[in-house]
């Protein structure tokens, strides 16, 4: 059950971190550098307009029954922060209930529910991007895990952050059995 209690927005906490997943983000069978491609591409185009369906993608999908949402980019005003382009849009008036409501309404976000706001800002100083810090906070058990360990990103080892990130990346892949 979500809590008024928590302050911190899981989508975009700070320290460069921001979380998409929901809308299919890491949905690409591509580098992250490729997705994150795209996403600056999709955040320049000042003409976008919402698309029909979030199933209209524009890349091979990792996860052919789950989401891409083509709406997914980065952020004009904030570079290197992943939002809904949306917001943006000028042109939206009823269309954007229409996509709000088959789209968004749709996804449960454990981390809004399971994560404290003390370990949701831990993830995201610790990983400070939009690839690892999506992955980081729905690998619940894991960021509760080193949250306890460490505390701060601080005491978090060189070493021990490339194998959370290794971690991450081979839970994304193994899911879908790649």
């Amino acid at each position: 059950m979500f809590s008024l209690e928590k302050m911190i927005n899981r989508c975009r906490p700070g320290h460069g971190a921001s979380c998409a997943l929901c809308c299919g983000s890491h949905n690409y069978a591509a580098a992250p550098e490729e997705i994150e491609s795209i996403f600056i591409d999709r955040g320049l185009d000042r003409t976008i307009s919402i698309h029909g369906h979030p199933e209209d993608c524009s890349g091979k999908k990792l996860f052919d029954d789950a989401i891409q949402c083509p709406n997914v980019g980065m952020s004009r005003e904030d570079p290197g922060i992943i939002c809904c382009l949306v917001y943006d849009c000028t042109a939206r008036e009823n269309a954007i209930s229409s996509f709000f409501n088959g789209t968004c309404k749709n996804f449960f976000c454990a981390a809004w529910d399971s994560l404290t706001d003390e370990e949701v800002l831990f993830a995201a100083e610790l990983m400070s991007d939009w690839y690892y810090y999506s992955l980081f906070i729905n690998d619940i058990e894991s960021l509760k895990e080193e949250f306890s360990t460490y505390g701060s990103p601080q005491h978090v080892p060189v070493n021990r952050l490339a194998e959370i990130k290794e971690k991450l990346v081979q839970r994304l892949i193994d899911e879908d059995g790649k």
